[in-house]
């Protein structure tokens, strides 16, 4: 049922965009490939093309840093986090039903719903060998593409087995809290409720203030929204309401890669592991203090050089401070802190699961491409776009510690001078 889900929000999508009349020549069978392909979107798996002669409209090959004119074989993954939320809600619903079903203490009723993970993935891997499309993207050169095989099977079980896991403990309801076999004291199932929910706060909160903060930027430079819609539409109005679609499902992505730059790090290009390229930054606060964007700028990348952003985008320094500390406020609320130090304790606690959350999205959010063949100007042929996962960890561990603990701080003591204020009569 949950393949069955997913797989109708991708032929949902699909179908719009035939019915908008925006794949002009396209049949019917040709789009129920394209729902099918963003299935295998939303959980990451990557797609392999092959062109052979890669050329991509207004010179995004370049743009990119692929090798243009080429021969290419390349497997290309990213996933659109809308869908993908939708895969974990429907994964922890159907680890539930499996632990509801079997019962028992909360480890067993977790390895039940977990092990829907295994008939999910066999079915994503043996629904890839039956999918193959052709992309036909305006002024571009055709390419053929169908879902790595392996990604098809492994990242439908690590999703399956990680969210259906969680499903089956949830199963418990409110029991996984107070079950002696889990916990030895009263305190710690109250400080780790909080701080779960202060972590999972902070990260939406960010993700959500992120995107408001977008919107302002767009709204008060309206050459940024003219220029995007210039870009978006150029090649037609119907290949722009595609893009303006899929963007739409890919707003928890640039929600995700606008918050690390906000607390300090940076939105980036890379190569694999010994490549001789630099990281090429394309947003940093360090454009505002004293070098203009990349620092690090390498020709081969072809990348133009970034002009000084506004000063209103300064204002993104707000979102993290307000997201961590707004999650250890309410850390230390749903945890009940009895002190001081105990709401700083679940405060910072929540800051750490915020950095988990986080770097998770992180992964799934990157885009990367991968090279087959001798390509002597790709270095070795591996390309990852968006934030570092491991940098976004240790910012997000940070700010969520400190912000976390100083608010958890914060809201045991309003909490006790607000128990100590004598009752009027």
């Amino acid at each position: 049922m949950t393949a069955l889900c997913v797989g109708a929000l991708g032929q949902s999508v699909a179908f719009v965009a035939f019915l908008a009349d925006a794949l002009p020549g396209a049949s019917a069978a040709q789009v129920a490939r394209y729902g099918w392909a963003l299935f295998y979107l939303f959980h990451h798996v990557g797609m392999a093309v092959h062109s052979s002669d890669l050329h991509l409209a207004s010179d995004a090959d370049r743009m990119l840093g692929w090798p243009s004119g080429r021969t290419v074989d390349a497997v290309i993954a990213f996933a659109f986090l809308s869908g993908t939320a939708l895969v974990m809600g429907l994964l922890i619903r159907a680890g539930r039903s499996a632990g509801a079903a079997v019962g028992g203490p909360e480890l067993r009723r977790g390895i039940h719903g977990a092990k829907v993970a295994v008939p999910y993935a066999l079915l994503s891997w043996s629904a890839s060998w039956a999918l193959s499309f052709q992309v036909s993207i305006p002024d571009s050169s055709p390419m053929s593409a169908h879902p790595s095989h392996i990604a098809s099977f492994l990242w439908p079980l690590a999703l399956g087995a990680v969210f259906g896991g969680v499903g089956g403990i949830r199963s418990t309801s409110e029991k996984m809290w107070t079950s002696p076999w889990l916990w030895a004291t009263e305190a710690w199932p109250r400080r780790w409720r909080g701080a779960l929910a202060g972590g999972m706060w902070m990260l939406g909160l960010g993700l959500v203030l992120s995107l408001a903060g977008l919107g302002m930027a767009a709204a008060s430079e309206p050459s940024i929204a003219a220029s995007y819609a210039d870009t978006v539409f150029r090649p037609g109005v119907r290949t722009g309401l595609i893009v303006v679609l899929l963007a739409l499902l890919a707003l928890p992505n640039v929600a995700a890669w606008i918050l690390v730059p906000a607390m300090g790090g940076c939105l980036e290009v890379g190569g694999g592991a010994g490549t001789s390229l630099p990281s090429f930054c394309f947003l940093s606060y360090e454009s505002f203090f004293g070098r203009p964007l990349p620092g690090t700028f390498n020709p081969f990348w072809g990348y133009p050089e970034l002009g000084r952003p506004p000063r209103a985008w300064l204002l993104f320094l707000l979102v993290p401070p307000v997201a961590v500390m707004v999650g250890g406020v309410l850390a230390a609320r749903r945890a009940e802190a009895r002190g001081r130090w105990e709401g700083l304790l679940v405060g910072g606690m929540a800051g750490g699961v915020f950095a988990v959350l986080l770097t998770g999205v992180l992964i799934l959010a990157a885009v990367t491409a991968r090279f087959e063949g001798p390509l002597s100007d790709v270095a070795t042929g591996y390309f990852r776009y968006g934030p570092y996962p491991p940098y976004g960890f240790e910012l997000a561990l940070a700010w969520g510690s400190v912000g976390g603990a100083t608010g958890g701080f914060l809201s045991a003591v309003a909490s006790r001078r607000s128990d100590r204020r004598p009752m009027s009569s």
